[in-house]
C-alpha cells in the first residue's frame, strides 16, 4: 500500500543533496516537475515508499529522461547566488517579482542567464535594489560579453481603438489634421490683410510629410522620465522604458507603465 504522509524533514534533505550531487534542477516550477517524477514512484511503491539516496537512485535510472538537469548557465548563476547572503537573495527574489518583464527565477534558461548577467555585472557588490537597477540598466545598454538579458514576449496590439477598455479617440485620426490645428489661424488675407504666416495646403502638406508622423506620446514619455527625485527612481523609470523597447511595446503601452510607477511612487509605494 502507498503512502499517504507527506516527506518528513530528513527525507527533503535527502532529496535536497541528490539534486545538487547530481545537477538537478530543484528550484521554480521546473525543480517541482522534477521531484513529482522522481518521487513519485518511491512513494506510491507498496514495497519500500522512504525516500532514501538509494531509492531515488533506483527512481532516477528509470525517469532519467524526462528529468530536467542544470545546465552551465545554471551552475554558473547558482555559484554566484551561493556568494549572497540570505538577505541579499531575499533581496533579488523581491526586486526580480517587482520587474514585470523581466523573466525572474521560473527554471528556465532565460531566468538563470538574467541572474548570471546581473550578479556578474556587480561582481561581489552588496545587493541592493537600486544596485540592481542599475546593473540591469547598465547589461540594456551597455552589455559586455556573455551578458544579456531576457524579457517575456509581449503580444503587439494591432488595433488602438480601445485603449484599458476605453475608446481611442485619436484613433485613425489624419496627422495632418492634428498638425493643421496646431498651426491656428492659417487664411491668407485677414481683415483685407496678407497674412504673412499664411501656409498654403501644398507646402503644410510637404511639411507634414517631411516631419514625419507626430508622437505625442515619445513626449509624454520624455517629461515622465523626468519626473524623479532619487536616482534609484530615475534609474527604475529608465529601466522600465528600456524594457518595454527590448519587448516591442508601442510608445502608449509603455509610458502607462510609466505612468503607473510614478503612481506608485506618489502613493509612497
Amino acid at each position: 500500500m502507498s503512502r499517504t504522509s507527506a516527506p518528513s524533514p530528513t527525507e527533503v534533505a535527502v532529496y535536497s543533496k541528490f539534486t545538487r550531487d547530481f545537477d538537478i534542477v530543484e528550484a521554480g516550477e521546473v525543480g517541482v516537475r522534477n521531484a513529482d517524477i522522481i518521487c513519485g514512484p518511491i512513494i506510491n511503491s507498496e514495497s519500500n515508499s522512504t525516500i532514501t539516496a538509494q531509492t531515488l537512485a533506483a527512481s532516477l535510472l528509470n525517469v532519467k529522461n524526462q528529468i530536467k538537469f542544470k545546465s552551465p548557465t545554471y551552475k554558473s548563476a547558482d555559484a554566484l547566488a551561493r556568494n549572497l547572503s540570505p538577505a541579499e537573495q531575499a533581496i533579488y527574489v523581491a526586486w526580480a517579482k517587482n520587474q514585470k518583464l523581466l523573466v525572474s527565477i521560473d527554471g528556465s534558461e532565460e531566468g538563470y542567464q538574467n541572474v548570471l548577467s546581473l550578479l556578474g555585472w556587480m561582481r561581489g557588490s552588496a545587493v541592493t535594489a537600486h544596485s540592481l537597477d542599475l546593473a540591469l540598466g547598465n547589461i540594456i545598454n551597455n552589455p559586455q560579453p556573455g551578458q544579456r538579458i531576457h524579457f517575456h514576449p509581449q503580444p503587439k496590439q494591432q488595433d488602438r481603438s480601445v485603449v484599458q477598455g476605453k475608446p481611442n479617440h485619436a484613433f485613425n485620426q489624419p496627422e495632418e489634421k492634428k498638425a493643421a490645428v496646431a498651426v491656428g489661424d492659417n487664411r491668407e488675407y485677414i481683415g483685407g490683410r496678407k497674412n504673412h504666416a499664411y501656409t498654403s495646403p501644398e507646402d503644410a502638406q510637404n511639411k507634414v510629410a517631411a516631419q514625419g508622423p507626430l508622437d505625442a506620446w515619445a513626449e509624454i514619455i520624455a517629461i515622465q522620465l523626468k519626473n524623479w527625485v532619487l536616482p534609484s527612481q530615475e534609474a527604475r523609470l529608465q529601466n522600465e522604458y528600456n524594457a518595454g523597447v527590448a519587448a516591442g511595446k508601442s510608445h502608449s503601452d509603455i509610458s502607462m507603465s510609466l505612468a503607473a510607477i510614478i503612481r506608485d511612487r506618489q502613493r509612497g509605494r
